[in-house]
């Protein structure tokens, strides 16, 4: 088996190390405070594209970008004759990152059987299809009326 240095294409080394150095440029001129939340994503046709974790950073850095473009056009990682490297926009977008419970809430719409209602909203429901004389609503009604919370079942 070969080394894993051998494995990896080389532009990928050579491009993650344009993103550190672009990333070491930014924290220069960057406040200390933003450095957790700005990360350098990519470098394509003379756009630096920058994430953020929260809309609050993303326009704290749009407000910023017009000193950010000029430090790095001054400051650019590369020697003159690397034109490809001068940076004419910067582009920023916000990327959320999932915290725990908003993981256990998507895990949850993916299980319908962990989804759970009040007994007073199962009931109404329950009352609802009963009235209603279309068997395919009925009986979707009843389906959802029966998911009540452990919690409520104890209490009954």
């Amino acid at each position: 088996m070969k080394p894993i240095n051998e494995q990896i294409n080389p532009k990928f080394v050579i491009q993650a190390k344009k993103l550190a150095k672009f990333t070491r440029i930014l924290h220069k001129i960057l406040p200390v405070e933003c450095h957790d939340h700005v990360k350098v994503a990519n470098i394509r046709d003379q756009n630096l594209m920058l994430i953020t974790d929260s809309p609050v950073w993303t326009t704290r850095l749009r407000q910023l970008s017009p000193q950010i473009l000029t430090f790095l056009r001054e400051n650019s990682p590369g020697d003159d004759s690397d034109r490809t490297q001068i940076i004419h926009h910067v582009q920023i977008r916000t990327r959320y990152h999932a915290s725990d419970s908003d993981e256990q809430q998507i895990s949850n719409k993916k299980d319908p059987h962990k989804l759970h209602i009040s007994e007073k909203t199962a009931t109404l429901l329950s009352q609802s299809a009963d009235s209603i004389k279309h068997q395919a609503l009925k009986s979707a009604l009843l389906r959802v009326a029966s998911h009540t919370s452990k919690q409520d079942k104890l209490k009954k």
